[in-house]
């Protein structure tokens, strides 16, 4: 069961970095959205998979009081 959560996290970084980097990539002017339709496409699902990770994951810390017990002992560690 601990692989599957630390490949559900490689996974979920991974697209954050290759929504990223089409972001990124976009804004520079190095294509047009229009001219890589299919990658835009599936970028517009991986945002729309992401928000609802994100949604899930806040929701999960707000109805957990040990686990926000724990992510909150983990900032303080790292001075914020």
């Amino acid at each position: 069961m601990e692989s599957i959560r630390r490949f559900s996290g490689v996974f979920w970084a991974l697209c954050v970095g290759v929504v990223g980097l089409y972001v990124f990539f976009l804004a520079l002017g190095a294509y047009s959205a229009g001219e890589l339709v299919v990658v835009t496409i599936v970028m517009a699902v991986l945002i729309v998979l992401l928000f609802v990770h994100f949604v899930r994951v806040r929701r999960h810390i707000d109805d957990d009081l040990e686990f926000r017990r724990k992510v909150n002992a983990f900032r303080e560690t790292r001075g914020f």
